[in-house]
């Protein structure tokens, strides 16, 4: 995808092509609006761009991604004053804590903006190819949306249709696995049209390799080991697809939307407020890249740190020790004096200026899924080995033997997602489907009471309050 600025300033930019015919950007509406090929583009764009907020990719989403696991806690000089941060880490939220309403009203103001296109850009006289293109990456968009949604909280409101009122809008949940067909419906349409690869500008859009990918972690998610594996080697062999030389490669901000990114949320430094703040959150506090101050955000924990062998080349590129003799020195609410290291980029001039984009799916991802797709169907198969191997040998960690049992290569296949896609939003995930949270949260930390109503989230009390149709997730 290309930069997606905010809807807004697209309407803006569009209306004042021609200062003659202006119209007041107030005045805009779903009428008056959808009229040509730009509108449409400006539209779709719109659905993109929740991803990058403060709501979502920006900042809510890596909170609850990472400080609800093992691999990270909440510390900081700035603790005392994220009590909903803090709330994530030690399991101590409810259905009142922002961080669920955050994420919540801002999925769903994507999921509008996509059925307005869906329902709108249709009756649009304009190139039909493009048209068609721009449906699918709305679909696209849809299904991901409501995949975020599905695995966080379970079933929700399935809203496919244009809202254009505030009537009727006590909307019951549908059940997980009607929105798990939603999701692979979106997802399968999206696939058959979208193209393969981009150029220019519009590189980061939602690819044909992007809905495949998904459709895999969709399939892998309800433990469809064939269909996960069929669309995992798909592709695989579409040929787009490959490891950069060196685990660093892949972070490098000259890379971006390189061979290892299948989906990415795009981000753009330079003052434009369409930058990553992943580089200002995670940096450690005081530590002065070109005079930028972090906030110490999602320190590492020891448990993770530990898990890295001393040969394992992505322990220093994902996370680094702060030094016992030189600043900054580790703030004293922070258990183990370890940060995140990948996202910091040494250009930004201001914390919300990276350029960083947040990988959503990259090419290692879609080679672990294969292989675990392909072990649980059979044990001892060679390409599931294949597979694995791959990332481990450019990690520099030995080959796996390949007389593992089918339990201890399921075993070897979640460490291996740790490791190797530490701090990219999918630990919560993996724990959650293969039923280890509780486990995983009590090595981390026995204090932390974590329990099976944990595999969801609560429904956010502020729409429960207006909303009575919608039930709580249970012992919430």
């Amino acid at each position: 995808m290309k930069k997606i600025l905010p809807f807004f300033l697209i309407l803006f930019w569009a209306s004042s092509c021609d200062v003659l015919d202006q119209i007041p950007e107030s005045n805009f509406t779903p009428a008056n609006f959808y009229k040509n090929a730009d509108d449409a583009k400006a539209a779709v764009n719109s659905v993109y761009d929740p991803m990058n907020t403060a709501e979502m990719y920006n900042q809510v989403m890596w909170i609850i991604q990472d400080q609800a696991t093992d691999d990270s806690e909440w510390g900081g000089g700035r603790s005392t004053a994220n009590q909903a941060k803090n709330d994530l880490d030690k399991y101590t939220f409810t259905p009142a804590t922002s961080t669920f309403l955050s994420v919540w009203s801002t999925v769903y103001r994507g999921i509008n903006r996509a059925n307005t296109v869906l329902e709108r850009v249709p009756g649009i006289t304009m190139d039909t190819e493009l048209q068609t293109r721009l449906l699918a990456e709305t679909k696209f968009m849809r299904g991901f949306y409501y995949f975020t949604l599905v695995r966080l909280f379970g079933g929700v409101p399935l809203l496919l249709n244009e809202t254009t009122s505030l009537n009727n809008l006590q909307v019951s949940r549908a059940t997980a696995e009607d929105v798990y067909a939603q999701v692979i419906k979106d997802f399968t349409e999206a696939e058959a049209v979208l193209p393969l690869t981009y150029t220019g500008a519009d590189k980061g859009r939602a690819t044909k390799g992007a809905a495949t990918a998904f459709l895999a972690k969709v399939y892998l998610t309800r433990e469809d080991w064939a269909n996960a594996a069929l669309k995992a080697k798909q592709v695989i062999d579409s040929g787009v697809y490959d490891l950069w030389a060196n685990y660093s490669d892949a972070f490098l901000i000259a890379n971006k939307n390189g061979k290892e990114a299948v989906f990415e949320v795009q981000a753009l430094g330079g003052g434009f407020n369409e930058g990553s703040f992943m580089q200002g959150y995670m940096r450690p506090n005081f530590d002065r890249v070109n005079n930028i101050s972090g906030f110490g955000d999602d320190p590492v924990t020891k448990n993770l740190y530990d898990t890295y062998t001393a040969a394992d080349k992505r322990r220093d590129v994902n996370i680094r020790l702060y030094s016992a003799t030189s600043t900054p020195a580790a703030p004293a609410s922070v258990d183990y004096p370890a940060y995140v290291y990948k996202y910091l980029d040494p250009s930004a001039t201001a914390n919300g200026e990276g350029s960083n984009n947040y990988p959503i799916i990259r090419y290692p991802d879609v080679l672990l899924m294969y292989a675990e797709a392909l072990n649980e169907q059979a044990a001892g198969n060679a390409e599931a080995f294949n597979a694995i191997n791959k990332i481990r040998t450019r990690a520099g960690l030995a080959v796996l033997p390949s007389t593992l049992s089918q339990a201890a290569f399921r075993d070897a296949v979640l460490l291996e997602r740790r490791l190797e896609l530490a701090f990219e939003g999918h630990r919560w995930y993996d724990l959650v489907r293969t039923k280890r949270l509780v486990s995983a949260m009590k090595a981390q930390n026995p204090t932390i009471v974590v329990t099976d109503k944990n595999y969801l989230f609560p429904i956010p009390q502020t729409e429960r309050d207006a909303n009575p149709n919608l039930t709580q997730n249970p012992e919430f």
